[in-house]
């Protein structure tokens, strides 16, 4: 089987699974979720697992392109689609200025930098009165083709997987381009990369760039899915979240960002619900050990 055949073949089970007959709609929620965190751990697959450069900040650059669209599209009334192509170059631009400054540094410093101003971004996110501090900003306008508005879960569902295949099949694409086989090369050491005439500041600003690009994309369908944006979700706990995706699902392969978002999504709400009803049946027996220890020692009235 090609592997042109296996995308067609998976791009028309994810077509066909919001409109499974008797689907509960909380498993189109995961699912919804499952592609946005998927487009920010492509970006991830690129940018650590084939250049070699780690990044704990990625959640930052999805608050770039959510809160751009939030600001112009409640503030300042553009549509949504209007907004895509800003929030896009917001969340770039943000890159060029954190990247020239955090791709030179190597070893653990490079990580540890992305910690410092993603901690940074999270707290400017949670104090700029316009982008309404702690609690963000709500009513942001749902996407809109013509009069049909993707109000829906199962509807947004379809843009969010468009978005997906269409970063899987460019980032393909670009690995097999000139410009991947030098990013490639980034992880088998700079001096042999340079050797072969590759400029590795430039290689790996740019793929530092891509990676924030899709995560700000993934960003913007994130606002007009939940409809408001809060610091919350683009703190560093949900960069390092971000980063263990693309490391469950193969940090090395592009389709690995979605079945790592797969694995981790639901096993998250899963565990959501299984770890509370479990401890809470632990903390019962103990209370209940407890009692009859007690009423065991206790006195009776006739002592």
């Amino acid at each position: 089987m090609t592997p042109a055949l296996r995308i067609l073949i998976f791009a028309l089970v994810m077509a066909v699974f919001p409109l499974v007959p008797g689907l509960p709609r909380f498993w189109i929620v995961l699912a919804d979720n499952v592609g946005l965190a998927a487009l920010v751990a492509m970006g991830l697959v690129l940018l650590t697992g084939v250049g070699g450069l780690t990044s704990f900040g990625q959640a930052a650059f999805c608050g770039f392109g959510a809160y751009t669209t939030a600001l112009l599209s409640t503030s300042y009334g553009l549509s949504p689609w209007l907004t895509l192509p800003l929030s896009l170059l917001v969340s770039g631009g943000a890159a060029v200025l954190l990247g020239l400054i955090t791709v030179r540094l190597s070893g653990h410093y490079l990580p540890l930098g992305t910690i410092a101003w993603g901690l940074s971004l999270y707290y400017v996110f949670s104090k700029i009165a316009l982008l309404g501090r702690n609690d963000g900003i709500s009513s942001i306008p749902p996407l809109a083709i013509g009069g049909f508005q993707l109000l829906d879960i199962g509807r947004i569902y379809y843009a969010i997987w468009i978005a997906v295949f269409v970063a899987a099949i460019l980032t393909l694409n670009l690995l097999d381009s000139r410009t991947g086989r030098a990013i490639r090369a980034l992880r088998r050491g700079h001096v042999a990369a340079e050797a072969f005439g590759v400029s590795t500041a430039r290689a790996k600003l740019f793929v530092f760039i891509y990676a924030a690009v899709l995560a700000g994309l993934s960003g913007w369908l994130y606002a007009h899915f939940q409809r408001a944006v809060n610091p919350t979700p683009f703190g560093v706990d949900a960069g390092i979240e971000y980063l263990f995706v693309a490391v469950v699902g193969g940090a090395g392969y592009v389709w690995g960002a979605v079945l790592g978002a797969a694995i981790v999504i639901i096993l998250k709400y899963v565990l959501q619900d299984a770890v509370p009803a479990l401890f809470q049946t632990h903390m019962q027996l103990e209370t209940d050990v407890i009692d009859r220890d007690q009423a065991v020692r206790r006195p009776g009235r006739g002592q």
